[in-house]
């Protein structure tokens, strides 16, 4: 991944979401509002997309990309 791409990794907060389980840690599924959703069977358990500082730095808007894939721009 370029460095911009590893900026925003290192920002990134999937993994302190509530929704965020055992299969996405086993994958290392991050960036999901850039990459798209997971292939994980999820459930909702509560979403901190609107904290995030890479949907704010990208614009991005919505939640739950993990489940619904990637973010559309404001």
């Amino acid at each position: 991944m370029e460095k911009k791409g590893e900026d925003l990794k290192l920002k990134c907060i999937c993994a302190r979401c509530p929704t965020y389980d055992d299969c996405m840690r086993k994958k290392g599924d991050l960036l999901f509002c850039m990459d798209g959703k997971s292939s994980c069977k999820l459930v909702r358990y509560g979403c901190m997309c609107g904290m995030c500082p890479v949907q704010k730095i990208k614009g991005f808007t919505g939640e739950y990309f993990c489940m619904a894939g990637k973010a559309a721009l404001k």
